[in-house]
């Protein structure tokens, strides 16, 4: 009996030790006793289940320190890189590991996490041939357990469970800051407190912005409207405006040519591209998705949602996304429909590659100009581009010169990486100078916006520079304007100023007819 406690207790010893780890990387606190239950509790019962499953409580332990040791690198990871803890929605992305594993891996260390998922693997395999189990092992507590863990997510999935559960974490204050509240409730307690509150108020929050409150009228003419998310892109002469002057000669000539322009406030940084085009596509601030707010494209935008894209279809456009890659990634092949997008063209169409190198931006201007060309000028199409994607440690073709002049790769923190980057920004300028003088070339008096969806995940050469600011930029061109102007705007506020040039621009049908009659 001595040795069968002490079997047990050490595999309870390497669940604790599981538990202590994010702890430890979130510097979380021990002052609430709720709290500490709460963030404790899924560890106990996936131990707990484990071992009813196994009758081996090493490898129990075991199991779950491998699993919550993999939660607690990926938390320290995404802290060092994107400046925010891991958050409940994150989970939707863990496929992408194993289906685009170029996306994610490189930031923590291929060869470490490989390695480290590949020896656990072995370990775990090797306990659970030679640890002995201490009952004979029965098929009815299996089956207890899978149907307890069955029962616990059915009712924490609907009502009246759901309210319930919400309503009791509330009670522990989330204060919405992922970085302080992690901090606070703990880092696994504030994953299920994110989770639980915002699948039970996602249906109230859809609804408010199922629909357009108001229809906007049908405009006489069709002016064209070309929305550009272009990857990693931001002003980066504001690293070092003295000796980045001239990088980006494109976006200053279309600044400076009657257009509108300025800082755009994203939610994220270093990644996270579909926050910012969820707001720029919307106009739906971050404070209405509630948590939803850090993947809006996990549940939240399954449904129908008011866009940019449903109210120019109102009015007569057609409405076509292009975007070099997988059409599945973040699930894209069902909320773009959902966003209003008639058409979405994915790699199968434009061409590109799933690994670096992507689709150049440049090539994909030309596409976008194509399209204009075939649909005419009513038509509202969204290009999100790929070409500037991280990670920037990947081999790439010497760049510029000039630019490696420029830049002392070898003496800056980050150096080879930010000159990649910066590389690459050039070829985003291409890709915006290429449009422009698509647009002026065929006449098209219609609207062109090009922003940025986050700065680069680069955050050592920017601390360098001391860089601390976390928006992008955008320009709004338009044929005719009278003056440049700079105005710094949220990133939900996009669809508005888009709208509102468009009407400024384009007479409505129904006025017209009033005044020829």
């Amino acid at each position: 009996m001595p040795g069968k406690a002490l079997h047990i207790g050490a595999g309870i010893g390497l669940a604790i030790l599981a538990w202590l780890l994010p702890r430890r990387v979130a510097r979380a606190r021990w002052r609430s006793l709720p709290a500490l239950a709460l963030d404790a509790l899924p560890v106990a019962l996936l131990w707990g289940l484990l071992l009813v499953a196994t009758a081996r409580p090493l490898f129990a332990g075991f199991a779950v320190l491998a699993l919550i040791g993999g939660l607690a690198l990926a938390d320290r990871v995404k802290r060092d890189t994107l400046r925010e803890p891991v958050v409940f929605s994150d989970m939707a992305e863990l496929p992408y590991l194993f289906t685009h594993p170029h996306l994610y891996l490189p930031f923590a260390g291929t060869g470490m996490v490989v390695g480290g998922a590949v020896l656990a693997l072995a370990v775990a395999l090797l306990m659970l041939l030679l640890e002995r189990a201490l009952w004979s092992l029965s098929p009815l507590p299996i089956a207890g357990a899978v149907a307890f863990v069955w029962a616990a997510g059915w009712m924490l999935a609907h009502e009246p469970g759901l309210g319930a559960a919400a309503a009791l974490l509330r009670r522990l204050g989330p204060s919405g800051d992922p970085l302080a509240d992690s901090a606070r409730l703990g880092p696994i307690a504030s994953l299920f407190v994110y989770g639980i509150i915002a699948r039970q108020e996602r249906a109230v929050r859809r609804a408010r912005v199922a629909a357009p409150a108001v229809l906007p009228p049908r405009l006489e003419r069709g002016a064209p409207v070309v929305l550009v998310q272009c990857e990693s892109f931001f002003d980066a002469r504001r690293l070092a405006p003295r000796l980045f002057s001239g990088l980006l000669p494109g976006f200053a000539a279309c600044c400076a040519d009657r257009a509108t322009f300025g800082r755009l406030d994203v939610a994220g940084w270093g990644a996270n591209t579909m926050r910012a085009e969820f707001a720029a596509l919307t106009g739906i601030a971050d404070d209405d998705l509630g948590y939803d707010r850090f993947n809006p494209y996990h549940a939240f935008a399954r449904a129908v949602v008011a866009s940019l894209a449903w109210r120019l279809r109102a009015a007569g456009y057609r409405t076509v996304c292009l975007h070099p890659f997988d059409r599945w990634f973040y699930r894209r092949d069902r909320v773009l429909p959902a966003l209003g997008f008639e058409r979405f063209l994915g790699r199968e169409s434009l061409g590109g590659a799933r690994r670096p190198p992507y689709c150049p931006d440049p090539e994909l201007a030309r596409h976008v100009l194509r399209l204009l060309d075939a649909e005419g000028p009513r038509l509202f199409l969204f290009a999100i581009t790929m070409g500037n994607h991280g990670p920037w440690s990947r081999p790439a073709a010497p760049p510029d010169p000039e630019l490696a002049r420029l830049l002392d790769a070898d003496g800056l923190p980050q150096g080879g990486e930010l000159l990649c980057y910066l590389d690459g920004l050039r070829g985003s300028d291409a890709m915006l100078q290429i449009l422009l003088e698509g647009f002026k070339e065929r006449g098209l008096d219609g609207l062109l916006v090009f922003y940025g969806d986050h700065q680069p995940s680069l955050p050592r050469a920017f601390a360098h520079f001391g860089l601390a600011d976390g928006a992008s930029d955008y320009v709004l061109w338009q044929n005719g304007e009278a003056q440049s102007r700079r105005l710094d705007l949220p990133a939900h506020r996009l669809p508005d100023l888009i709208l509102e040039a468009l009407r400024a621009r384009t007479p409505i049908a129904a006025q017209a007819a009033g005044a020829s009659g």
